[in-house]
């Protein structure tokens, strides 16, 4: 290893102030909510832990990573996993290039804790064209995204594959900077008239409590209902809330049911860095839909991170058509993200843990 970088396993509180700092100081671009300490804290309830690894250059350049560690059946070991990350926050290429070999170097060390496999997202992406297959975008797109950390791990002679992403391929992020005016005016014509009616027929979004997330739990069910997707239990979502504290918003929909008594429309899940927000978790009801709570609902969200100096609100994810369609009458711009890239540690079950994931995302 160079004799001028230093490996740092740090603390969950050390990390979060890091993190804070190079965002503060421009060095790096954003501060992706997974790699927050609550984001970590929030998975714990599955039996996911953390490791925080830092390589620092003496000129105060580092690359890092928060992972999130799970103990996998039988004798395949743990599977490491870094949600948007590893991040570099250092200007120059030739640093950064050295950052990200004693990195990768230093991830391997997590073989002495049992990890058997690493899979690394990478949180840089790339604006890229609305008209194009936003769902599935081509991986070439993003191939640029890759090389660096490719190239780096053929330095310490290790191979990267090309793994199916955890994260969201692809996201739709509107920027906030303009005001409210000037996001309202990227919205179609036919969305601004939708959310208008809505709130006009008698819907209503407020902001919710912790203690009514069953409201979301119920929104989701109904949405498995409709498509057959898997829902997260209320448990996962009161962990998540909690975690995040003040940084994490419910927001409700409501309307006056036949007896005048609210009746639930819609809810979203909304989390907030010092860079964005980012909508986790939500939709409507069928009722809801009928009457377009979510227009309300979407509306009343973007218009709350305006209102909490956020510099971007992320839709997180474009994962069926319908669903793209919709966010795109939002506006913004489409983001392709590198994808997910595995890095085995054990030459035997390393292998078997990439065939095991790549078997269990087919049969869900």
């Amino acid at each position: 290893m160079s004799d001028q970088i230093v490996i740092l396993r740090e603390a969950p509180e050390a990390w979060g102030a890091r993190l804070e700092q190079a965002y503060a100081a421009g060095e790096i671009a954003e501060l992706p909510f997974t790699q927050t300490v609550a984001w970590a804290t929030s998975k714990a309830l599955t039996g996911w832990e953390a490791a925080r690894i830092v390589a620092l250059h003496p000129s105060g350049g580092w690359a890092g990573a928060q992972l999130l560690l799970q103990r996998l059946p039988g004798p395949l070991g743990r599977f490491a996993y870094a949600p948007r990350a590893p991040l570099v926050a250092c200007a120059d290429a030739g640093v950064a290039e050295t950052l990200r070999v004693e990195l990768l170097r230093a991830i391997r060390g997590l073989r002495a804790d049992g990890v058997t496999l690493v899979r690394l997202e990478p949180g840089s992406s790339l604006v890229v064209d609305p008209e194009g297959n936003v769902v599935q975008p081509d991986p070439a797109l993003t191939a640029t995204l890759r090389t660096p950390w490719i190239n780096a791990a053929t330095q310490i002679g290790a191979r990267l594959h090309l793994a199916a992403p955890i994260q969201p391929r692809s996201s739709r992020r509107i920027a906030l900077a303009g005001g409210v005016d000037a996001v309202r005016a990227g919205w179609r014509s036919k969305w601004r008239q939708y959310a208008r009616q809505a709130l006009t027929d008698g819907v209503t979004v407020r902001l919710g409590t912790v203690d009514e997330l069953p409201a979301l739990s119920a929104v989701m069910s109904a949405i498995s209902e409709r498509t057959g997707s898997k829902s997260r239990s209320g448990e996962a979502f009161s962990q998540l809330m909690r975690a995040f504290g003040p940084r994490a918003e419910l927001l409700i929909a409501e309307g006056a049911s036949a007896d005048g008594a609210a009746e639930l429309l819609g809810a979203l899940l909304v989390v907030r860095t010092e860079s964005g927000s980012t909508e986790l978790f939500g939709g409507a009801t069928n009722r809801g839909n009928e009457v377009r709570a979510p227009y309300a609902l979407k509306a009343f969200a973007i218009e709350r991170a305006i209102d909490q100096g956020s510099s971007w609100y992320d839709m997180w994810g474009l994962v069926t058509l319908g669903i793209a369609h919709f966010k795109a009458g939002w506006g913004g711009d489409v983001h392709a993200y590198p994808g997910a890239l595995d890095l085995d540690l054990d030459p035997i079950r390393g292998p078997l843990v990439r065939l095991a994931l790549r078997v269990r995302r087919v049969a869900s």
